[in-house]
């Protein structure tokens, strides 16, 4: 029985740890998540301005050989005082469940089993889609 590692053996041992090691760090820089909420009453009106995933980021190519995020598209959707109001408890009672959809006349709340940390909305005016996290369901 032999207990020596051989040459092939070792760099197998090196190959596996490398690939190990790049995998773990790329998988940890795919993606930034930043809050993509905000909310801003003008009058009468809340304005809830958020990243349309519907559409997508554009990246560039800069001097030194990097890539920088370019342009981030941008929805809104416009509610009365009271519409918001529903708009937060239908965030929230969407947020229970795995798969549901609840239309109202501006908005529509969907919940997909894929995406487990958030649910989406989309203004049913200009079909933009927004996606709320589970944590900023809580927070509203």
């Amino acid at each position: 029985m032999k207990n020596k590692l051989d040459i092939i053996d070792w760099f197998l041992v090196i190959a596996l740890g490398f690939y190990l090691f790049i995998g773990t760090m790329t998988s940890y820089g795919q993606e930034i998540d930043v809050p993509t909420l905000s909310f801003n009453q003008v009058n009468e009106t809340i304005v809830i301005e958020f990243e349309d995933k519907g559409k997508d980021r554009l990246y560039q190519n800069d001097d030194n050989g990097g890539i920088y995020l370019y342009y981030v598209p941008k929805g809104s959707l416009q509610l009365t005082i009271k519409e918001f109001d529903k708009f937060k408890k239908d965030a929230k009672k969407t947020a229970k469940f795995i798969e549901k959809e609840i239309k109202r006349e501006k908005y529509t709340f969907n919940a997909y089993p894929y995406a487990e940390e958030s649910i989406f909305f989309v203004n049913n005016e200009t079909n933009q889609i927004g996606e709320i996290t589970l944590e900023e369901v809580k927070n509203l």
